[in-house]
């Protein structure tokens, strides 16, 4: 099993608070290895919620050794705004919300547009667009992340 998905599954269950686990990576960046675990958090993620997760799965990672030894760097980051949105909790979250659809080819002349998410069920999300709804094969989209108002 992967470093990453062995961390994920087994910190997975200490998370039962308002914070959310997102995902685990294992990366390689220029000072060497570096486990990062991305968290969420209805209001957003302060430092505070990154050290009491910190502090939360630092003593099962450390039991699991899921590197045999090897040195790493463990970083507690929040997910990031412009991240897709991969969870039914995330699009119930951005439900009548605007959002950046990019699909995997043209639909009616586009790959990418912002339009207002109005649901998503096993099939298919359903969006707004100058005041039509119109729904897509959840297939056809390859990522969906908040639109960001500048």
């Amino acid at each position: 099993m992967k470093v990453a998905d062995l961390v994920y599954e087994n910190i997975k269950p200490l998370f039962k608070d308002d914070i959310k686990l997102i995902e685990v990576e294992y990366v390689k960046r220029n000072d060497g290895m570096h486990l990062v675990i991305f968290i969420d958090k209805l209001g957003g993620v302060t430092i505070d919620d990154c050290v009491k997760v910190n502090d939360m799965i630092n003593p099962v990672i450390d039991d699991l050794n899921p590197t045999n030894d090897a040195p790493y760097v463990l970083d507690v980051s929040s997910y990031g705004l412009d991240r897709p949105l991969k969870y039914d909790w995330q699009f119930k979250r951005y439900e009548n919300q605007k959002v950046n659809v990019k699909l995997y080819h043209k639909i009616d002349g586009k790959k990418e547009f912002v339009a207002t998410l109005l649901g998503k069920n096993e099939k298919e999300f359903i969006f707004n667009l100058n005041e039509q709804n119109f729904t897509i094969n959840i297939a056809d989209v390859a990522y969906i992340t908040p639109y960001i108002e500048f």
